[in-house]
C-alpha cells in the first residue's frame, strides 16, 4: 500500500470519529513510520521506569509520586493553572513527525467522579482531542484506551511533549501508560487491535413462539376504551405529565381537553404471548367512551398475501392513531426476536417522488395534520386552533413520517406522543422519513461495499437507522453503520437503503438479540447499491461509544433484573419552563429493573401514517 493511500484512509477514518478526534491526517512524516505492533511504555512512581515513553514535569505539568491502592503511582498537582494536566513524550526512534494510528491504554485510580481526556500532537493540533473518560468513585484501579486516528507526535506541546493528560481541577493519578502504533486496516478499532477483547460464545437457541398470522386477531372482541390518563407510565413527559405543564402552563390542559383519547389492547397468539395495541384520537369534547368512528381508527388484521401467504396488516390510516404489536409479558432475560417485513408504506419515495397516491410522504392530503397538543414552545399551542401548532407533514423543522421496524423499551408499551417514548426507547431500528421542507444536512447513508457514505437526499427516503440509547437519562442517540468504527452520535447515519419496489416478492428480515454480549441488531435483505447482506451491530450493555475503553456508557436502563446493576448511574432530572420548575428523582435508582419489551409498529399517537404488513414473529431463547 502507497504512503498516498494509506493517507487517504487515515483522512476517512478520522471524519468518522470525529467525535473523538479533530482535523484530519496529512501526509507529513519526515522519518519511516514506526512499524506495526511498536509500542512505547512507562511505569510511574518515586522513580519512573521507562521503555520508550518519558514523563514531562513542567509548569502546568506538575506530579507527585503517591501509593495508593497498592501500587506506586503519580498524582497531578494544582498549580497557578486552572487545569492540572500530566505530560508525556515519546521517544523519537519511536514515533516522530508521521501520521500514526496509535491506541494509548492508561492504568489510573478511579477516584472521584470527574472526566479527564488526552490531548495529543496531531496532524492538525499540537492539542488535538479524544473522548473523556467518566470516572465512577469506585476506588480501583482501571484501564481506558484512547484511539489516535491523526497523531504526528513531534514534540510541540508545552516541554516538548507528544501528548497530555488533561483532568481539569480535579486531578488524575496514573499507575502506567502504553503506546501502541497500529497498521490501519480502515475497519478495526486500533485499540480493539492492540489488545482484542476474547469472543463471546455464542448463545445456542430454541424456538419458543412462532406467530404466523394464520388465524384471525380478533379485535373487535376487545372493547374501545377512553383514555382518562389515570394510570400513566410516568409523570416525566407523559401524554399528561407535567414536563408540559411547565412549558404551557394553562393551554396544554385546555388543549387536552378539547380531545379524547381510546385505546384498544388484544392478546393473541399461543399462549397469548403477542398483544396488538391500538390507540386513536378524536377532538370536538365526545366524553363518552361509546367510540364508534371507523373512518380513521388503526387496525392490525391478518389477510391473505398474493404469493406471499397469511400476514398481519398494521395500518394507520390517521396521523392522530397508533398501531403495535408487542409481547405481553416481559421478555426473558437473554433472547432473540425476529420477523419479516412484507410491504412498507410509511413516506419516503416512490417512482422518484414523494407525491403518490394521493399522499405526500405516506401522508394523505387536505386537512392540517400537526403535533398539537404536544408542543414545547407556549406560541406553538392554542385550543381554539390546533392548525397553528406545527405540521407533521410540511413543517421546517419537524415534518417527517416513520415506522419501527423494531425497537426495545422498557415498558409494557402502547402507542403515545412521540416525547414520551424518547425517554423509553433502549435500542432502535426504524425508517424516519422528514420531508423535503425539513434541513437533512448531514444526514447520511453507508455504502458498505464501498465503506464511503453517500447523502441521504439522494437516497429512495427509504432507509434503515440503527441505533443505540446511552447515558443516565437515555437521551443520547448513537447510530452505528459499516461505514463507521464506532457508534456516532448527532443526526441521522443509515446503515442501508431498502427497495421497497421489490417486496413482497423480496423482503426483509429484522432481530434483536440480548445476550451475556449485550443488544445485537440485526437485518437482512437485498438491498439498494449493495445487494443481498446482513448487518450485525453488537454493543455492550456498558461500553465505549467514543472509542474510550472504560469510559462507561451504559445502554439505558439496560438492567432487565437488579442484580445486574448497582445504581452507578443514578440521577436526577431538572426541568425548567415558562411556568415552572421541577425535579424528577432517582431516574435508575439501584435496585430497580426494567424489563424488555420489544416494537414493531407505529407507536406515535401525534405523527406518522401508513401501512406495513409482517409475518412470522418469533422468540428464541437459550437452548442450554
Amino acid at each position: 500500500m502507497t504512503a498516498a493511500t494509506r493517507n487517504r484512509r487515515r483522512r476517512s477514518a478520522v471524519a468518522a470519529l470525529s467525535v473523538v478526534t479533530l482535523g484530519a491526517s496529512l501526509l507529513l512524516a519526515t522519518t519511516p513510520a514506526a512499524a506495526d505492533g511498536t509500542s512505547a511504555s512507562i511505569v510511574l512512581g518515586e522513580v519512573n521506569e521507562e521503555n520508550g515513553l518519558r514523563q514531562i514535569e513542567q509548569g502546568d505539568g506538575t506530579t507527585a509520586p503517591v501509593t495508593v491502592g497498592g501500587k506506586n503511582a503519580r498524582r497531578t498537582v494544582q498549580t497557578s493553572a486552572p487545569a492540572q494536566h500530566m505530560y508525556f513524550q515519546v521517544d523519537d526512534a519511536v514515533a516522530f513527525d508521521g501520521a500514526y494510528v496509535a491506541c494509548l491504554m492508561v492504568e489510573y485510580f478511579d477516584e472521584g467522579g470527574a472526566t479527564f481526556r488526552v490531548q495529543y500532537d496531531s496532524t492538525s493540533s499540537a492539542y488535538g482531542s479524544t473522548g473523556s473518560v467518566n470516572r465512577t468513585g469506585s476506588n480501583t484501579w482501571k484501564t481506558a484506551g484512547f484511539e489516535l486516528m491523526d497523531a504526528r507526535f513531534a514534540n510541540r506541546e508545552n516541554g516538548g511533549a507528544d501528548f497530555r493528560v488533561e483532568a481539569g481541577t480535579t486531578g488524575v493519578t496514573f499507575h502506567s501508560v502504553t503506546l501502541t502504533i497500529v497498521e490501519d486496516d480502515g475497519v478495526t478499532p486500533p485499540c480493539a487491535a492492540a489488545d482484542p477483547d476474547p469472543e463471546p460464545t455464542p448463545i445456542r437457541w430454541r424456538l419458543k413462539y412462532d406467530e404466523p398470522f394464520n388465524k384471525k386477531i380478533r379485535t373487535e372482541a376487545s372493547p374501545w376504551v377512553l383514555d382518562d390518563y389515570s394510570d400513566p407510565v410516568d409523570d416525566y413527559n407523559d401524554d399528561n405529565g407535567d414536563l408540559y405543564r411547565l412549558q404551557l402552563g394553562p393551554e396544554f390542559d385546555a388543549s387536552m381537553a378539547t380531545m379524547r383519547t381510546y385505546r384498544q389492547e388484544t392478546e393473541f397468539g399461543k399462549d397469548g404471548w403477542l398483544t396488538a395495541s391500538l390507540s386513536t384520537r378524536e377532538s370536538g369534547g365526545r366524553v363518552d367512551d361509546s367510540y364508534t368512528d371507523t373512518t380513521e381508527r388503526p387496525s392490525i388484521t391478518t389477510e391473505k398475501l398474493d404469493t406471499v401467504g397469511a400476514v398481519a396488516n398494521i395500518t394507520v390510516p390517521h396521523y392522530t392513531g397508533g398501531a403495535i404489536i408487542r409481547n405481553t409479558e416481559p421478555l426473558p432475560k437473554y433472547y432473540r426476536i425476529e420477523y419479516e417485513l412484507k410491504t412498507l408504506d410509511f413516506g419516503g419515495l416512490r417512482n422518484g417522488s414523494l407525491f403518490y397516491d394521493g399522499k405526500y410522504n405516506g401522508y394523505k392530503l387536505g386537512e392540517c395534520k400537526t403535533f398539537y397538543p404536544w408542543v414545547s414552545n407556549p406560541n406553538d399551542i392554542d385550543p381554539n386552533d390546533p392548525c397553528a401548532t406545527r405540521s407533521v407533514r410540511e413543517d421546517s423543522n419537524e415534518a417527517y413520517n416513520a415506522f419501527h421496524f423494531m425497537s426495545i423499551l422498557d415498558f409494557p408499551a402502547m402507542p403515545r406522543n412521540l416525547a414520551m417514548y424518547h425517554w423509553h426507547r433502549k435500542v432502535l431500528m426504524d425508517q424516519f422519513s422528514p420531508a423535503p421542507s425539513r434541513n437533512t444536512n448531514g444526514y447520511d447513508v453507508c455504502n458498505s461495499l464501498t465503506g464511503q457514505k453517500y447523502p441521504w437526499d439522494t437516497s429512495n427516503k427509504t432507509t434503515v437507522n440503527m441505533l443505540y440509547f446511552t447515558g443516565s437519562l437515555g437521551q443520547s442517540q448513537t447510530f452505528v453503520t459499516s461505514c463507521d468504527r464506532r457508534p456516532v452520535s448527532g443526526v441521522q447515519k443509515s446503515a442501508v437503503e431498502l427497495q421497497p419496489e421489490l417486496m413482497p416478492h423480496k423482503d426483509y428480515a429484522f432481530a434483536i438479540e440480548r445476550t451475556p454480549a449485550g443488544y445485537t441488531m440485526e437485518v437482512s435483505g437485498v438491498f439498494k447499491n449493495v445487494g443481498k447482506q446482513t448487518y450485525r451491530f453488537t454493543r455492550g450493555f456498558i461500553d465505549d461509544d467514543a472509542g474510550v475503553i472504560g469510559a462507561n456508557v451504559p445502554i439505558f436502563h439496560y438492567n432487565t433484573d437488579a442484580s445486574e446493576y448497582n445504581g452507578q448511574f443514578n440521577t436526577s432530572h431538572r426541568a425548567s419552563g415558562a411556568f415552572g420548575s421541577k425535579t424528577w428523582d432517582n431516574q435508575w435508582p439501584a435496585g430497580s429493573a426494567y424489563p424488555d419489551y420489544f416494537v414493531i409498529g407505529e407507536p406515535y399517537t401525534n405523527v406518522g401514517e401508513g401501512q406495513a404488513r409482517i409475518d412470522n414473529i418469533r422468540l428464541y431463547v437459550p437452548k442450554d
